[in-house]
């Protein structure tokens, strides 16, 4: 197959890419790409719409090395950062699941190398300046002058955790854009990739129309509706995975980027490799009660009644260690969680161990309406 020279400039639909420099330039600005990122659309050009493997990438970019998928997802999703792409409604790079990636633009390779920005071939000074003014009152209009000396990473993902968590529609858009602003000011932020990655999941598990509807479970919910084969919402859950693998790929030891990888794989229908995930998470920290309530979830999904009750047990015994340091994230959790483990043991035949979990639930919370009425059935039925 006959490729142009990778160092060759070229012009790919709006940007202007001169490896030589490792620079892009377009509309959005000028733009330097690490050496890597570079070579993987050098890569994507030469072979001009054709599949690129993730072997291939693997021997383009890290000759002799043996490299996981988390590096591949990373660049991936470093050179989407650099174009202005988007997984779910791709221009640039088209992901084909389990294949590899493609351009969906023809790149156009100059006849001789030149190092000049495409902005200044193609406007004169003056343009580009009245360009820069437009730009800029824009930007002031929208965002109100100077960033607050508050917008650093840590603020913005705080700020961003507390949106998500109240599992509103409104509230996920607000988290998404909040976990994007980090992103901008720090793209190898682990808990601003590993959250982002969980709004875009919840965007098809709970916020989906068909989804909306439905009760109970949401990872139950995606299966039972095949949300994955849908093409927007399987776009959005790879682009969801590419996040999560990139939380990981910034900090290997942090829990939270394998719970949010488990989260997309589990609405993908990757039962086996979510659990993993979760697994690898509760290693890190165990008391990482999302993902045992998520193993719970995941057991129960396949059958396994016992074990998904005891991952739940696990899980109310981990919110209750971490109760005082996670009360926002855990209170609205807390007794529902009790509760349905007070109902599965009930379902199974056992009232004595019913009745614990009732009254353990009561104690932390004494009025709780189901708690009481429940408690009260099943004692009335004892007699």
């Amino acid at each position: 197959m006959k490729t142009e020279p990778s160092d060759r400039p070229f012009t790919l639909g709006e940007w202007r890419v001169t490896p030589a420099t490792g620079r892009i330039a377009g509309a959005q600005g000028e733009r330097e790409l690490e050496p890597k990122v570079m070579g993987l659309l050098c890569l994507l050009a030469e072979r001009n719409g054709e599949v690129v493997t993730r072997e291939d990438m693997a021997d383009r970019l890290w000759p002799g090395v043996t490299v996981n998928d988390d590096a591949l997802a990373r660049t991936v999703w470093k050179l989407r950062q650099a174009l202005g792409d988007d997984a779910k409604s791709p221009r640039y790079v088209e992901t084909l699941s389990k294949r590899g990636y493609r351009l969906l633009v023809v790149p156009e390779f100059d006849a001789e190398a030149s190092g000049a920005s495409w902005l200044t071939q193609a406007l004169p000074y003056a343009a580009i300046a009245g360009v820069a003014a437009i730009v800029l009152f824009a930007a002031s209009f929208i965002f109100g002058g100077e960033p607050s000396p508050s917008d650093d990473t840590a603020t913005l993902v705080q700020r961003a955790d507390a949106f998500y968590y109240e599992f509103e529609p409104a509230s996920n858009d607000a988290a998404q854009q909040l976990y994007l602003r980090a992103l901008e000011i720090d793209p190898d932020s682990a808990p601003a990739n590993a959250g982002y990655a969980n709004t875009l999941t919840q965007d098809v598990v709970r916020y989906a129309p068909d989804a909306a509807n439905l009760s109970g479970s949401r990872i139950a919910a995606a299966l039972e509706l095949d949300l994955a084969n849908d093409p927007d919402a399987r776009a959005t859950l790879e682009r969801a995975e590419d996040f999560a693998r990139a939380a990981i790929a910034a900090d290997p030891e942090f829990p939270l980027g394998y719970r949010a990888l488990g989260l997309s794989l589990s609405a993908q229908g990757d039962l086996e490799g979510a659990i993993a995930a979760y697994n690898r998470a509760l290693t890190l920290d165990p008391d990482a009660w999302e993902a045992l309530i998520n193993l719970s979830d995941l057991h129960r999904i396949r059958g396994e009644d016992e074990l998904s009750l005891r991952y739940m047990e696990q899980g109310y015994e981990a919110m209750t260690r971490v109760y005082d340091e996670q009360t926002v994230l855990i209170r609205p959790w807390y007794s529902e969680t009790g509760l349905n483990i007070a109902r599965a043991h009930r379902e199974a035949g056992r009232p004595g161990e019913a009745e614990r979990w009732y009254r353990r639930v009561l104690y932390w919370d004494p009025v709780q309406p189901d708690a009481l009425a429940e408690l009260a059935d099943l004692t009335g039925e004892g007699g």
